[in-house]
């Protein structure tokens, strides 16, 4: 028996059968100028390209009529099939199905037809093979779909067919591959799927949609990015995430990528954009962050409702002393999705915020009433044309409504995840700020000598600029300090300057002006939180300040004399007041 070996990105793969030759070619993995080199047989040594040695093959019958055509649709008394080696679709009336053999009219190919139909116009008999579970027969397990949040065991997991026959799926439609239970697997292990091409791309058994195959044995953190319209969402995850891939190598001797460039196309999109760009001199500007579609959202359909799921950004990290990795996942939510009464059945846009392991809330200045007028630079033609106002501390307290309800809280219960209050566009305010942030370092060196975040400086800054918040904004402050029982305050900016404005109206950034300030610390603090950076005081000393009660610090501040509660992310910090270093008391964080 002849076995065939082609050349692929120069290395001789293989062996493989005639058959699947056909297939790879039907299926474009390969075409028929790929150089194949035939072993054994009088032939053995020939290189010959595929087209021609497909054409001087033995007959197609003696090589496909195992192959059976998938059936497609039932119209009345017609079968819609389709050829299981190039995919070509055929009506076939069931009064011409005489035969259970058809040679395809495209590649030749021999193929059975599908069972028979009982009789004219009814369905046919169901195949025992399983293709999908209904969400009853999900039972719970130790995996969480990154997409609709339902927990199942590996052995739920569907995969993607591979075929381009194999199409349409109950759950996202018919112009999607078909997805199915594996119960046919080839010598390496992976499924076959119905037309016998192995099948390596999974999906949740739920929602139907693709989940990367690193979440099926590492471990996931959830962070969210919420804020409002126009705040800079999509630049801050952009930019973030940019920052993250030169800062954790850098600082913390850590690995930061992608995992599934597919999933995170929307984003690195962004990146080339403001990072790559061909023209740096020139302006450019991302699109805002729309309520749905296939940059921001999925629609399926579950239980005969269609559903908006958030997309992903799926990325990998890993740490210094760590060989294993930690799958990170961010959201991006359009503001609009904040407004009370959009939390619908149908848009669960927003049901991930239950299931993070850090929120980031991105405050914008030039959206505040107050702040716009008294702090933001009217140079930037965010402040200085079409001016709007939004009352961030309302989009903040429904953010807080829906935790509640999706993780089911008593009222008076606090929130355990963490919290950034991250107010951005801090070139349009840095004037007006206590603290020069751009000149000030988050990072130090601990007792074994390696790199640890400089919670000194980071908590400093906190609470300076919750200051000014507290002065400008103090319902949403309070809101925040009310229920999570972490809060950070930090000042960002995506591009460490002003926005600009072209001749034609759109605003947008010079990309070779970027120079970012601080977007990449509230993840930095939240991977701290969940121990996956080492963190410490620099050991400076200051005056004592301050009490521990009920899990929070409270003190009399220096300067105004006013009675100060403190969350407990505080524990131990040393604040500058007033020319003059306090340190706060430690919080025991076993009680």
């Amino acid at each position: 028996m002849n076995n065939y070996y082609i050349y692929k990105d120069e290395v001789l793969v293989g062996p493989y059968s005639l058959e699947e030759l056909r297939k790879m070619l039907a299926g474009k993995m390969i075409t028929g100028e790929t150089v194949a080199q035939i072993s054994g047989g009088p032939r053995d040594g020939t290189y010959l390209p595929v087209s021609e040695l497909i054409g001087s093959s033995v007959d197609p019958v003696t090589l496909t009529t195992t192959n059976v055509a998938p059936l497609l649709s039932m119209d009345g008394d017609v079968m819609r099939i389709a050829c299981p080696v190039c995919g070509q679709h055929y009506k076939i009336p069931c009064e011409e199905y005489s035969s259970d053999k058809y040679r395809c009219l495209k590649c030749e190919s021999v193929f059975r037809l599908p069972p028979r139909p009982a009789a004219a116009g009814k369905e046919p008999e169901k195949s025992a093979e399983k293709e999908f579970y209904f969400d009853s027969e999900i039972p719970e397990g130790d995996l969480l779909c990154p997409h609709c949040w339902k927990s199942f065991d590996q052995d739920y997991v569907l995969y993607i067919s591979v075929h381009p026959s194999l199409f349409g799926d109950p759950v996202l439609g018919e112009y999607v591959q078909k997805r199915f239970v594996p119960t046919v697997f080839n010598q390496s292990g992976q499924p076959l799927d119905q037309c016998g091409l192995p099948a390596t791309e999974m999906a949740c058994p739920r929602c139907h949609l693709r989940i990367p195959a690193s979440l099926l044995d590492t471990p996931a953190l959830y962070f969210s990015i919420a804020g409002a319209t126009s705040s800079g969402k999509s630049y801050y995850l952009t930019c973030l995430t940019h920052q993250l891939r030169k800062v954790l190598p850098e600082y913390f001797g850590a690995a930061f990528f992608d995992v599934d460039p597919r999933l995170n196309e929307t984003l690195n999109t962004y990146e080339k954009q403001l990072f790559m760009s061909l023209t740096p001199e020139k302006l450019t500007a991302l699109p805002a962050t729309q309520i749905s579609g296939d940059g921001i959202s999925d629609r399926v359909r579950l239980d005969d409702i269609e559903i908006e799921l958030p997309k992903p950004f799926v990325f990998e990290f890993r740490s210094k002393d760590s060989i294993d990795d930690i799958n990170m996942i961010f959201y991006d939510n359009s503001g609009e999705m904040f407004i009370p009464g959009r939390d619908e059945w149908v848009n669960q846009a927003t049901f991930h915020l239950s299931h993070s392991h850090g929120i980031v809330f991105l405050f914008d200045p030039t959206s505040d009433a107050a702040m716009r007028l008294k702090l933001c630079d009217i140079r930037d033609p965010q402040v200085s044309k079409n001016p709007r106002v939004v009352d961030q501390t309302i989009l903040l307290n429904e953010m807080i409504n829906r935790i509640r309800r999706h993780a089911n809280m008593v009222s008076s219960e606090g929130c355990s995840i963490p919290l950034t209050i991250a107010v951005g566009k801090y070139d349009t305010w840095q004037d007006k700020f206590s603290k020069e942030v751009s000149s000030i370092s988050y990072v130090t060196t601990g007792e074994d000598g390696e790199n640890i975040l400089n919670m000194d400086n980071i908590l400093d800054v906190s609470f300076a600029l919750r200051e000014l918040m507290l002065k400008y904004a103090p319902g949403l402050v309070n809101a925040a300090e009310s229920f999570f029982e972490k809060v950070c305050f930090v000042p960002v900016s995506n591009f460490g300057t002003i926005a600009e404005q072209n001749e034609n109206g759109v605003i947008g950034i010079v990309p070779e002006k970027i120079t970012s300030v601080w977007v990449e610390v509230p993840l930095l603090l939240m991977l701290s939180n969940n121990d996956q950076l080492p963190a410490g005081h620099a050991g400076e000393q200051g005056e004592p300040l301050g009490t521990v009660f009920k899990n929070s610090i409270v003190f009399e501040h220096p300067e105004s004399g006013r009675r100060t509660k403190l969350p407990r992310n505080y524990s131990g910090a040393l604040l500058k007041i007033g020319g003059k270093s306090y340190r706060l008391p430690e919080i025991d964080t076993e009680q």
